[in-house]
């Protein structure tokens, strides 16, 4: 009996050491060819990428987020002002879906709302957006003491423009604008729009495969 146990068990212990390790081998590999080809959506810029401004921000949980310490993220920018407590909370809770499926499943990609006025009333009600939404790494929330955040913002407004989708409401904005790991601007949407928020989706997918297939290959 003791002998035909050892027999199964020096089976099992074959099978762990040997046969499971290479079903996952082909697994990642077979994943790996599949997230290679996955496609981009046509609402991303995939010629003359232009380098976004250095920006430099505090969030409220106390970390520094630039342009320099984003690098090798892939980043989705959102820009709110205080007076805009509503189409913000309609914009966040998209962004918040987005969070929610990326989180744990990726250290390379970045949520970055800008506040543009941060007077007392702002800064108390984005701290309150904060808690809220952004409880976890892939989401900060900066303020903006040197107004690089309103520098980056009139500079998406105006490739934004030059992608054919508007600001609409400049003191609300409403639009996202995606960025790469080399800080290129790669795709601006409207994602209360629900293709828009689709692209977005698509295409945050798209550039963080990209960029980890990138680093396995080196």
């Amino acid at each position: 009996m003791s002998s035909t146990r050892g027999r199964i068990w020096t089976i099992v212990m074959l099978v762990i050491i040997l046969v499971l390790p290479s079903i996952a081998y082909l697994m990642l590999r077979e994943g790996l060819h599949v997230r290679e080809s996955a496609p981009a959506s046509d609402h991303l810029i995939k010629e003359n990428l232009q380098s976004i401004p250095t920006y430099s921000g505090v969030s409220f949980r106390g970390d520094t987020i630039s342009k320099s310490r984003m690098k090798g993220k892939v980043c989705v920018l959102n820009f709110t002002t205080h007076a805009c407590e509503k189409s913000m909370d309609d914009n966040m809770r998209k962004l918040f879906e987005i969070q929610e499926d990326y989180y744990g499943k990726t250290i390379s990609f970045r949520i970055i709302t800008n506040t543009l006025d941060p007077d007392t009333d702002g800064l108390d009600n984005m701290r309150l957006m904060s808690e809220r939404y952004a409880g976890r790494e892939i989401w900060h929330f900066i303020t903006d003491p040197d107004s690089s955040g309103v520098k980056l913002y009139d500079w998406c407004k105006k490739n934004a423009t030059d992608s054919t989708l508007n600001e609409t409401d400049t003191q609300c904005p409403q639009l996202v604008y995606l960025v790469d790991g080399n800080g290129k601007l790669r795709g601006v949407y409207n994602i209360l729009e629900e293709q828009q928020f689709h692209d977005l989706y698509n295409d945050i997918l798209y550039l963080v495969n990209q960029m980890e297939l990138h680093e396995q290959k080196k």
